[in-house]
């Protein structure tokens, strides 16, 4: 079965919107630790390490137009997801992780108040699912 010029079109955009959001999330993340000297608590390395590998690999599915990165980059993305969601669950109902969020900044401290930065990384985690879920594996 033959590909289609259009499915193709569609999965180069989704997978370059995907890069992008992950790009200015990795960004962001690091400007909050090392320009705004913000300490990232256990919870926030553990989004981290869920987004900072995407760059790579969505950059490189997204030179390649490679729709085969799909399981992989949507495996990562679901676990920051629920990183971002169990830290967010930590901020609005203390005590359900008392011992997550430690360090000499509490995750309590808003830097961007109404908008916590674990809710930061969940609107970037859900848009890069979404973007791939809408990936069609290409037929060979």
């Amino acid at each position: 079965m033959q590909t289609s010029s259009s499915s193709l079109d569609r999965n180069a955009l989704l997978l370059a919107l995907a890069w992008l959001v992950a790009l200015v999330a990795t960004l962001g993340s690091l400007y909050y630790s090392e320009v705004r000297n913000f300490i990232p608590c256990t919870l926030c390395w553990y989004q981290r390490i869920a987004m900072y590998p995407l760059v790579f690999l969505l950059g490189m599915a997204t030179w390649r137009n490679d729709a085969g990165i799909r399981p992989y980059a949507l495996t990562l993305s679901l676990l920051g997801l629920f990183w971002s969601c169990y830290h967010l669950l930590e901020l609005w109902v203390p005590g359900v992780a008392p011992n997550v969020c430690k360090g000499p900044i509490p995750c309590n401290v808003e830097y961007m108040p109404g908008f916590p930065i674990p809710l930061q990384a969940a609107i970037a985690f859900m848009l890069i699912s979404l973007a791939l879920v809408l990936v069609r594996p290409v037929q060979r």
